[in-house]
C-alpha cells in the first residue's frame, strides 16, 4: 500500500512528520507524491491558529470527495488531532482514524485496526515514553538540515496557547541519546542540525540545556547547531555565554516577546515585564552585535488599547529585530484568554498587524543592508526559488539568500560556501559565488 503525508505546522510538526513516515515505511507502505495515488492519507496537523484549522478541514473536504470514488484510509494526526479527539469523527465522518501527538508510535496498530473495517479508530492517550522515538526509525527528508526533538510539552500556561494541551507537560530525552542520534546524523552526511522544543531552553534531560549545546557542538564533523524556540523565562546568563562564544552555535535567537505592554503580558500569564525581557537580552552582551534576533507579536489580544500597541511599538524600535513572526490574536478552544472579552473590531487589529509588519519589514531591510559588499558562508538549500540559475542558501543567521550561479550549474546541496552579497532586500539577500 502507498502512503501520502501532509504537515502543517512549526518544525517539531515537520519532524513528527518524519517519524510517521519511519513507522509506515518499516510496516511495508512506500511513499506516494499526492493523495491521489495514496491507499492511505495522513493529515499531521496544527491548531495554533484558526487559519491552520481551516485548513485541515479544507483538505479533509477535498479527501471526502476521493473517498467517495474509491477505498482510501483517511487519518488525523498533530495537534488538532489531540485538542478535539472523537469530536473530528462528527464534524468529518470520512475520518477512519485520530492519532493524539503523545501516541505516534500505536500509528501502525491504528492503520491495521482501519484497514481490517473497525470504524472511528482512536487514540490520544498519554504514553510515558512517546518522547523516546527510536531515532533511526525515522524517515529524513531530503532537507540540508536535521531536526532534533530533545523535549517535548510546556510547563508554562500562557492563556492563549493550546500547546499545554496538545502537547502535554514537559518530558525531556536524556542528554546521551541525542548525542548519540546526532553522531549518527552526522555520519549520515548532515553538517547541521536543529534542537526542537516547545521549549528547548528548559531542557533538563540530566544536563542544562547550555551544558547540552557546548556537548553537542563537540560531535566532530558538525558544523551549525541551531535550536527553538525559548521562552525568555527559560533564557540563563549560562545560556546567553554559551550562544555568544561557540562558534559551531549559529548566531541566531528566536526569543519571542507577543507585546511590548506589561499589562497585555500580564494578561497574557507570560511571567515577565518588559523590562525582564530586555534584561535577558542583555545577558549577550557584546555578543548581541553578531546575533541575528527573530521574536513573535500578537496583535489584538483582548483589551489591548492603542497605547498598549504604541508600546509594541516603541519595543520593536528599542529592540530593531532583524526578523519578527506577528499574527492577530486567534481565539483557541480550551485556553484561558476565552474568559477575556474579544473586544477589538477586526478592522483595527488588521490596521495594528500592519503597521507593525511594515515597520519590521524597513528594520529587516535595514539589517539586510549592512551585509552589502560582504563574503559570508551559507548552506546550500534548493535549486529555484524562483527561477533558473538560482539556489537558495542560508546564512548562519538564518537569512535567505537567493544565489546566482547561471544556467545549468549545480551546487553541493548541504554544503557551505563562500558567497558575496550582492543585493538586500527585507526578506532575502542576494549573492554570487566568492
Amino acid at each position: 500500500m502507498k502512503f501520502h503525508l501532509q504537515t502543517w505546522g512549526c518544525q517539531m510538526n515537520d519532524h513528527d512528520g518524519e517519524r510517521l513516515s519511519g513507522l509506515l515505511i518499516k510496516e511495508g507502505f512506500t511513499p506516494a507524491d499526492s493523495a491521489e495515488e495514496a491507499d492511505l492519507v495522513l493529515l499531521n496537523t496544527c491548531s495554533i491558529r484558526e487559519k491552520a484549522v481551516h485548513k485541515v478541514y479544507s483538505e479533509l473536504g477535498r479527501l471526502r470527495q476521493e473517498k467517495n470514488r474509491r477505498d482510501l484510509i483517511i487519518g488525523v494526526t498533530g495537534c488538532l488531532a489531540q485538542q478535539e479527539q472523537a469530536a473530528l469523527f462528527k464534524r468529518a465522518p470520512q475520518i477512519d482514524f485520530v492519532l493524539g501527538t503523545m501516541a505516534i508510535k500505536q500509528l501502525p496498530r491504528l492503520v491495521e485496526e482501519a484497514r481490517a473495517g473497525k470504524k472511528r479508530v482512536i487514540d490520544t492517550g498519554e504514553y510515558p515514553d512517546n518522547h523516546l522515538f527510536p531515532p533511526e526509525v525515522a524517515r529524513r527528508r531530503s532537507t540540508a538540515k536535521a531536526l532534533v526533538t530533545i523535549i517535548e510539552g510546556c510547563n508554562h500556561a500562557c492563556t492563549y496557547c493550546i500547546v499545554p494541551t496538545t502537547r502535554g507537560v514537559e518530558r525531556n530525552r536524556p542528554w546521551q541519546d541525542i548525542l548519540a542520534e546526532v553522531r549518527g546524523l552526522v555520519d549520515q552526511g548532515y553538517h547541521e542540525v536543529e534542537l526542537l522544543g516547545q521549549n528547548v531552553n528548559s531542557f533538563h534531560g540530566g544536563c542544562s540545556f547550555a551544558e547540552l549545546l557546548e556537548r553537542v557542538s563537540e560531535v566532530e564533523g558538525l558544523e551549525w547547531l541551531r535550536f527553538t524556540t525559548s521562552h525568555p523565562m527559560n533564557f540563563t546568563r549560562e545560556l546567553a555565554e554559551v550562544l555568544v562564544s561557540n562558534p559551531k552555535i549559529a548566531p541566531f535567537l528566536h526569543l519571542p516577546v507577543q507585546s511590548g505592554s506589561n499589562q497585555v503580558l500580564r494578561r497574557m500569564l507570560r511571567e515577565y515585564t518588559v523590562e525582564d525581557y530586555l534584561e535577558r537580552l542583555g545577558y549577550l552582551g557584546d555578543g548581541r552585535a553578531r546575533i541575528a534576533l527573530s521574536t513573535d507579536f500578537i496583535v489584538g489580544f483582548p483589551g489591548e488599547t492603542d497605547a498598549d500597541f504604541d508600546a509594541t511599538l516603541a519595543l520593536l524600535e528599542t529592540v530593531r529585530y532583524d526578523s519578527s513572526f506577528s499574527f492577530i490574536y486567534s481565539p483557541r478552544p480550551g485556553t484561558a484568554a476565552l474568559r477575556l472579552k474579544d473586544d477589538i473590531p477586526s478592522s483595527v487589529k488588521t490596521e495594528r498587524l500592519q503597521r507593525l509588519q511594515k515597520r519590521q519589514s524597513e528594520l529587516a531591510k535595514a539589517s539586510n543592508l549592512r551585509a552589502l559588499g560582504t563574503t559570508v558562508k551559507a548552506r546550500v538549500e534548493s535549486p529555484g526559488p524562483t527561477e533558473a540559475g538560482y539556489w537558495m542558501a542560508r546564512t548562519g543567521d538564518w537569512k535567505v539568500v537567493h544565489l546566482h550561479v547561471g544556467l545549468g550549474r549545480s551546487l553541493p546541496f548541504g554544503e557551505l560556501v563562500d558567497v558575496t552579497i550582492t543585493e538586500a532586500g527585507p526578506h532575502f539577500l542576494g549573492a554570487e559565488i566568492a
